[in-house]
């Protein structure tokens, strides 16, 4: 993971450092949302609050991560190497392993339907339990 994230970085002309990328290599690594106390236990004592909250900005801004409010209010982040067909604004949380995916652009039908009002942010977290987790619920 450690040499795709160096690549990711040179690609994105952002520096390289210890803490980008030990941020970077947890997104890698995992198909879940973190927020940044999430981060904080993971990474222990290798990293301060604040470099970590750096890292999930600059990631955020370059878009490579993807900040959303999780059910319960708190922003979570989600790894976002420019997935083909997705808009960053829709996604589905297995509630049982708690992977996370980008859905596809929303319909025309939605935004249409809200006709001239201005829309500053657009969020749609749906839940529930994904096909994996099904399949292993049936076989126990």
């Amino acid at each position: 993971m450690r040499s795709k994230a160096i690549l990711i970085l040179k690609e994105n002309e952002l520096k390289i450092t210890q803490n980008r990328l030990d941020v970077l290599s947890v997104f890698l690594c995992s198909e879940k949302a973190f927020s940044l106390l999430d981060l904080e236990k993971i990474l222990g004592d290798k990293h301060d609050r604040s470099s970590i909250f750096r890292s999930l900005q600059t990631y955020n801004e370059k878009g490579l991560l993807e900040k959303f409010c999780n059910s319960s209010g708190t922003a979570v982040y989600t790894l976002n190497l420019h997935q083909p067909n997705c808009d960053g604004k829709s996604h589905f949380k297995c509630k049982d392993c708690e992977t996370v995916v980008s859905l596809p652009n929303l319909p025309q039908e939605y935004l249409q339907f809200l006709g001239n009002h201005k829309i500053e942010t657009m969020n749609v977290l749906i839940e529930g339990t994904c096909e994996k987790c099904q399949n292993q619920d049936k076989i126990e």
